[in-house]
């Protein structure tokens, strides 16, 4: 059975190649039929329906992509699990990497006396005059530091490092 099923594969697939599309959905079809059943034999105890025909679906893709990689004088089915097989690992990787999430009940909520947040003009009113209008033309109102600069009658590299002076005053009174 396997040989007659790696010489259909293989003349589904050299017909395809040749532009007949009607050999290339059989193709396609017939490999996610194997496909289907590698992957319920690999993870098919631990993982659900819809993660295998997700996992299904990128490994289809991942071999129209690769359909140029293939070796015409070597034998098909091979190729399509080794295909399956990397988009099964790489498909265990990203999940192995991305964050677990968590849900958090309402009394988990830190209830503290203090407001969070503090306001724009709460900010500003910690700075000098002069590093208020610095801020106020350059990043609020968003002119240019030569602009800016001209306006208050002071060099370019004396607006940004007064600039940069407010910033980080702004950032110690806030963090405290």
């Amino acid at each position: 059975m396997s040989e007659k099923l790696e010489d259909k594969l293989k003349e589904l697939f050299i017909f395809s190649t040749k532009g007949n599309s009607e050999a290339y959905q059989s193709f396609l079809i017939l490999s996610s039929t194997i496909v289907k059943k590698y992957l319920t034999y690999l993870g098919g105890r631990y993982e659900s329906r819809e993660t295998i025909e997700d996992l299904l679906q990128e490994i289809l893709i991942s071999i129209h992509q690769k359909k140029h990689t293939f070796q015409l004088e070597k034998p098909i089915l091979p190729w399509i699990y080794a295909v399956a097989r990397y988009r099964y690992i790489d498909f265990y990787r990203a999940k192995k990497r991305a964050p677990k999430s968590v849900e958090l009940s309402e009394d988990l909520v830190i209830k503290t006396d203090e407001e969070p947040f503090i306001s724009v003009e709460e900010i500003m009113e910690m700075l000098t005059p002069r590093q208020r209008d610095m801020l106020t033309l350059v990043k609020i109102e968003g002119e240019s530091y030569a602009a800016a600069a001209s306006t208050l009658n002071m060099s370019v590299p004396s607006l940004k490092v007064g600039i940069h002076r407010a910033l980080k005053a702004i950032k110690a009174k806030v963090s405290k």
